[in-house]
Order: structure tokens, then sequence, then C-alpha cells
């Protein structure tokens, strides 16, 4: 019994001694898949720390993306500092390094939004960086909406068909 609670009581005074340890919380890169129309993804923290999130996604064709990041910034208490949206080109080695960037804005509080266009087939992702520095925390929102670019193909068959419609108003009157 004595030898136990001598055990107890030095493994408490080891793990008082070694104080605490915060680590920078890491996330996992959020798969996308094929880009829907619409996508969204949310962040929240109660622990001071810098971030670095990735948004992965593909694009199956030539799209405009248009991107939105805010921040619920309350002065001291919920905050984000140099919060940053850049979208990559990836080259496919998972590693997030040597890719290429199409752009980046600097978002807070105010809702911040950059166009991306004609962005072709492939595998782009979003990274999102900033630092949690809110006295309760700090949070983000990310929206990002891709819309087809038209082909000039589809201009083509447009001009047709309107030809087509005047040719046969014009046809109609001389009968």
């Amino acid at each position: 019994m004595k030898n136990t609670f001598k055990l107890k009581l030095v493994a408490v005074a080891v793990l008082m001694a070694s104080g605490v340890a915060h680590a920078t919380p890491t996330q996992v890169p959020t798969q996308w898949f094929e880009h829907d129309p619409a996508e969204f993804a949310s962040f929240s923290s109660a622990v001071k720390h810098t971030f670095e999130h990735e948004y992965l996604f593909h694009l199956s064709g030539k799209v405009d993306a248009l991107a939105t990041a805010v921040s619920n910034d309350a002065l001291t208490k919920f905050n984000i500092d140099g919060g940053k949206v850049e979208l990559f080109l990836s080259n496919g080695d998972s590693n997030y390094t040597n890719d290429v960037s199409m752009g980046s804005f600097a978002f807070d509080s105010t809702a911040v939004n950059t166009t991306f266009s004609s962005l072709l087939a492939g595998d782009y992702y979003y990274q999102v960086t900033g630092s949690v520095v809110g006295n309760k925390g700090g949070g983000y929102q990310l929206f990002s909406e891709v819309t087809p670019v038209p082909e000039p193909e589809t201009y083509a068959m447009l001009l047709a068909g309107l030809g087509l419609v005047g040719f046969s108003v014009r046809r109609r009157k001389t009968v």
C-alpha cells in the first residue's frame, strides 16, 4: 500500500514538473474531389496559433472560379490576423511545394473575394493561412464557386441560330 502511494506521488510530481506543451493543431487537407458549382469550408479555434489549411479539388473543364473569405473579427476577443487565401495548380506531388500560384488575396472581417479566370482542367487547391490571435480564438469561412467558360463553338452556334431566326422572319415578310 505504501509503495503504491509513493509511486503515485512520484508520478504526479513528474507530470506536474513536465509543464504544458501547446502544439499547433494540424488539419488533414480537405478533399472536395470534383468541384461542385459551390463549395464551403469553415474553421474556428479557441487556441492561439498559426494555421495552414488546404482544400483540394479537381476541375474537369475550363471554368472561372470566384473565392470569398471572411473572418469573424471581434477586436481582441475573436480575431484572425494575416488571413490569406491562395489558389494553386497542383503538380501532383502532394507535398504542397513547387506548385503554381494562380493568385491570392488577404481577408479580414469584411467579406473579400477575387475571381480566378479561365482555369483549365486539372488538380487545384486553396491554401488558407493566418494566425488566430483573439483572446477567445478565431475563425473563418471560405466559399468557392465555379462557372463554366463558354467555348467559341457556343458563340458560333448562337450566331448561327440568330441568323436562321432572322432569315425565317425575313422570308415570312415576303410571303
